[in-house]
């Protein structure tokens, strides 16, 4: 590799104006080339440069045969078109992976998922080739079933990517007492360390996986029991500060307690989905605000799905609603209209997630060591740790009352 000065900021600007695909290219060029794209400033000016850009997908895990080659598939944002393959360097014929979360361009994901054994976690961003195993969490976990919930996001004032796992047993969503009490702890990829926090949890997140990520936020679902009565409500963690809060959902849209409803963030905002009083046929859409009184919800619009038993995924960029039907097909409602256009793609029933994508270099900056991709096109670095996290998984058990997911 030849070496030469330092690109100047005229070149540095050029540079981080061009796709992903020609900068790991570029860093055959000369080795303060490849030192430019590396340095962690530059990742950041190339993701600023590229957060305006119109270009930007959803991303889907292919959920396949037993046997089949698992990969996940982009989609164009403003026309749910198929883009291309992404396929998963570390995949076997004999394991499947599950994505947990994307941000910036990397994948949270777990590989090999199998209930009761030990789950590798990996960050992966398809655009450069590099996966990131995350090291072993220091908890020891019970002999017994537990229900674990993921968060996946950046806190943007850190410059850090981090990961939330809440670990319950699997009484905590019963009127029994659990066998163990709930346990918190956050991954840090810059320490790449794991934090156990202190925090008395008196709730149970029904989902595995966190359903919305803002503003340096973290939301899911949570529902606390008594006796035979629920009491649903929204919960979010802060990734800088290591807190939990509780915040309301609007009265109108819970039905005994429980709530039966969907979320998605569009254009730095949250909305909530959430069937109406008056029937199971229509959603009503909310948006959240904050005010001197707090967060407060703002009733949108409402939609009318009579004619087909259908769940709402996500907005898409020009503010559309992916919805899927009870059969798995897809389906996309423009509020202006308020009418249904047909997708023609037909996935797997209530296996479907869609997350925003944009290709970025973030982990690119690591600097550990690199070995060879099964990808045939150039830039195949990746990042290996040989390290393993000990947990214990108990499966998806997919539920039907929560999506989330970031568009805009």
């Amino acid at each position: 590799m030849i070496s030469a000065d330092p690109p100047g900021d005229e070149m540095t600007n050029i540079l981080s104006r061009l796709p992903v695909n020609a900068l790991m290219q570029f860093r055959c060029v000369c080795k303060s080339w490849c030192n430019l794209i590396r340095d962690p400033h530059f990742v950041n000016m190339h993701m600023n440069q590229h957060s305006s850009y119109k270009r930007s997908y959803l991303i889907s895990k292919d959920i396949l045969d037993v046997g089949e080659k698992e990969c996940c598939t982009l989609f164009c944002d403003e026309t749910f078109t198929k883009h291309k393959k992404l396929e998963f360097p570390l995949w076997e014929s004999t394991k499947s992976f599950e994505v947990f979360g994307c941000c910036n361009g990397v994948l949270f994901l777990l590989y090999p998922i199998a209930p009761r054994s030990g789950c590798n976690m990996y960050f992966w961003n398809p655009a450069t080739k590099i996966v990131k195993n995350v090291s072993s969490s220091i908890v020891q976990l019970p002999d017994v079933p537990v229900h674990v919930v993921f968060g996946f996001g950046c806190v943007p004032k850190l410059d850090e990517y981090k990961v939330v796992r809440i670990l319950y047993s699997e009484q905590m969503n019963l009127t029994d007492p659990p066998k163990l009490p709930p346990i918190v702890e956050v991954y840090s990829l810059k320490t790449d360390s794991w934090t156990k926090i202190e925090v008395d949890l008196s709730y149970f997140i029904t989902s595995h996986m966190a359903k919305a990520f803002l503003d340096g936020s973290i939301y899911w679902v949570a529902r606390k029991v008594n006796e035979t009565l629920y009491d649903d409500f929204i919960v979010s963690f802060d990734m800088a500060d290591h807190v939990f809060e509780e915040i309301k959902l609007p009265k109108s849209c819970l039905d005994d307690g429980a709530l039966t409803g969907s979320f998605s963030v569009f254009c730095d905002s949250l909305y909530l989905f959430v069937h109406g009083p008056e029937s199971l046929d229509w959603w009503h859409i909310w948006l959240m605000k904050e005010d001197c009184s707090g967060k407060v919800w703002c009733h949108q619009f409402k939609i009318d799905c009579s004619f087909k038993i259908s769940w709402p995924l996500c907005f898409i960029k020009n503010g559309e609603v992916i919805f899927e039907s009870i059969e798995g097909d897809l389906s996309l409602y423009d509020p202006m209209n308020q009418q249904f256009q047909d997708l023609h793609f037909q996935g797997n029933p209530e296996m479907i997630e869609l997350f925003a994508y944009k290709e970025s270099l973030v982990l690119l900056d690591l600097g550990t060591k690199s070995w060879p991709s099964k990808f045939p096109d150039d830039g195949n670095e990746k990042v290996e740790s040989q390290t393993q996290s000990q947990e214990s998984f108990t499966g998806r058990g997919r539920q039907r009352n929560v999506h989330m997911k970031k568009i805009c």
